[in-house]
């Protein structure tokens, strides 16, 4: 009897030491919200941090990698607006307004539903959701979506901002980066701003972060940090005593920097050990037909592109600093990511006589890292994007898949995953994580987007579960995800607009097309991205529709300007004196 009440009074205690315990841990729970932090790398690979066996020295990333959980499977959209949309509400870019980028649609379609290049009032960002739980938010660096008095950060959820309006710009002063780009504007707080003296993009933003905190009033409330990094995106541009130690890192050429990579993410378990390495695209220039003085360029812009990197991380290191002094680094998640793959655009045909002209320069031994214009071009774009097909703009594995690393309190370390994920999903996964739903409000278009939480908390448990596919689309690319499957469309000119289907875990670089051996699943895989289409509102570009093509074609009527209609007239003259001159000689000889 004595014994049977001992267990019993036992049982009860540690019930109530339970019970208790685990009230303890809930009201732990709600009066500590983690801390977030979200930073955002423009145009990085997956394999450009030091983590992911890149060639920069990023030693504090690394850090945060180690302590934490490195993707090695998370898919963004091919271009920055879209997958900034996705990020920033976990809804697809096309419900949020974001479908494509306005420096590259058609004027025709700017004005049609999703098309117009800014974040509509259907969707909820991040910011505006933390505010439930009376967080603190925090916008740096390049927004781009929206620059007006509607979709500025700060109508946005942000408390505080300091931001890039546009697309991108001059990382040391107010100026832009593309003949239909002359200018650039940075706001802070919702009003246009001047830089200071000192301004270098990553310094900068790492600065004015530090001094939001530094600044602020609520210092008990949780907080979240957006940092949206100019680099690496055109025109690249970083501190000389970040890019010297690159200057021969990179003088082997292209393909060995490719073939270097793809063994590399072998080693590290990016890639089985059977896979094979893609084709080159055969319009490509081979490295040993480049001149010498061909062959130093290119090597200068690749070693301060790993220059640039290393600045950011330097500056992120300021930050971490920063925080743990303040003693709120223990209670801080960090997530960085990237916007989309290497940027392949022709920047040295197209861009370079014309920034030579507005004072940018080349000559980065004689002037300066400031001024100078920095494009690696699709070449090396595709060996950034090693182990992968094409780079940005296109829905090839190269131009989507992108690093991510989440690390901090509660978070398990030292863990890599390559189960598949989506932009889309990091909104969701940040509600759960500090205790909000993960769906959306009521009145805003769904979150399609899943919470990650579950994965993180058990890697056996999927995040996307079987038969659960993804839909992407932009500018005229677009990719379906299902099971590990995956049919894919790239638009030209590296593209040929046709349909491809892949198995992902076996042929990571998209080399085996499958569509003709399972027809069965390729079907219903073009079905089910139909269906998407339909839902999210895909509209179809013109026939012949490019991204590059619609940008040059821009470009080149900024640089005309004033002088558009002169050259026209010139122009209806002239073919007016040969029609004229026809119709003389034809009477003449009559």
């Amino acid at each position: 009897m004595n014994m049977r009440l001992s267990k019993f009074h036992i049982s009860i205690l540690f019930f109530f030491l339970g019970f208790q315990a685990n009230v303890f841990a809930q009201s732990d729970s709600e009066g500590t919200k983690p801390n977030i932090v979200l930073m955002l790398v423009d145009d990085s690979g997956l394999m450009d941090f030091g983590a992911y066996g890149g060639e920069a020295r990023t030693p504090n990333i690394d850090r945060l990698a180690k302590r934490g959980m490195m993707f090695t499977n998370m898919h963004a959209s091919p271009a920055c607006a879209p997958s900034r949309a996705m990020l920033m509400t976990g809804t697809d870019s096309h419900l949020a307004g974001v479908a494509n980028l306005p420096e590259m649609l058609p004027e025709e379609y700017q004005s049609k539903p999703g098309y117009a290049g800014v974040l509509n009032n259907r969707v909820q960002t991040i910011a505006s959701r933390l505010k439930e739980l009376d967080y603190t938010t925090y916008a740096l660096g390049k927004w781009h979506l929206g620059h007006d008095e509607n979709t500025l950060p700060t109508k946005r959820g942000f408390d505080r901002s300091f931001i890039l309006g546009a697309s991108g710009a001059n990382n040391y002063k107010e100026q832009g980066y593309l003949p239909m780009k002359v200018t650039a504007d940075w706001f802070a707080d919702g009003a246009k701003t001047t830089l200071p003296e000192d301004f270098y993009s990553s310094k900068t933003y790492i600065d004015q972060t530090i001094a939001f905190h530094q600044e602020e009033e609520n210092k008990n409330n949780p907080f979240f940090a957006y940092i949206a990094f100019q680099a690496i995106h055109a025109p690249i541009q970083a501190p000389k005593e970040f890019v010297d130690h690159y200057r021969s890192t990179y003088k082997e050429g292209w393909n060995k920097l490719r073939e270097s990579r793809f063994q590399k993410a072998k080693e590290l378990g990016f890639i089985p050990q059977n896979a094979k390495l893609n084709d080159v695209f055969p319009q490509f220039r081979k490295w040993e037909e480049l001149s010498q003085e061909e062959q130093d360029m290119y090597c200068l812009d690749m070693a301060v592109t790993a220059g640039m990197i290393e600045a950011m991380d330097y500056h992120i290191g300021r930050y971490i600093d920063y925080l743990t002094e303040e003693g709120l680094m223990e209670n801080t998640i960090f997530i960085i990511t990237s916007d989309n793959g290497p940027e392949g655009a022709e920047y040295h045909r197209t861009v370079m006589k014309w920034a030579k002209r507005q004072g940018y320069h080349r000559e980065f031994d004689k002037l300066g890292a400031k001024g100078f214009y920095g494009a690696h071009g699709p070449e090396f774009a595709n060996a950034l994007s090693s182990p992968f097909s094409y780079f940005k703009y296109y829905t090839g594995e190269g131009g989507l898949r992108v690093p991510f690393i989440m690390s901090g309190k509660g978070l398990p370390q030292g863990v890599q995953t390559g189960a598949f994920c989506f932009f889309t999903d990091v909104a969701p996964t940040i509600y759960e994580l500090v205790g909000l739903s993960p769906s959306a409000n009521e009145g805003y278009v769904p979150i399609t987007g899943k919470s990650m939480y579950a994965h993180i908390q058990d890697l056996n448990q999927p995040i996307y579960r079987e038969n659960e596919g993804v839909g992407l689309e932009s500018g005229n690319s677009s990719a379906y995800f299902l099971n590990g499957y995956k049919i894919v469309k790239n638009n030209i000119p590296h593209g040929d607009n046709e349909w491809h289907m892949h198995y992902l875990p076996e042929d990571p670089g998209e080399i085996q097309d499958l569509a003709a051996q399972k027809p069965e699943l390729f079907q219903k895989m073009l079905a089910a991205y139909s269906t998407y289409e339909k839902e999210v509102g895909v509209i179809e570009m013109p026939e012949g529709y490019s991204a590059e093509k619609e940008v040059s074609r821009k470009s080149i009527v900024a640089m005309l300007g004033p002088k558009l209609p002169f050259i026209l007239v010139i122009f209806v003259c002239i073919i007016g004196f040969i029609i004229a001159r026809k119709i003389f000689i034809k009477k003449k000889k009559s």
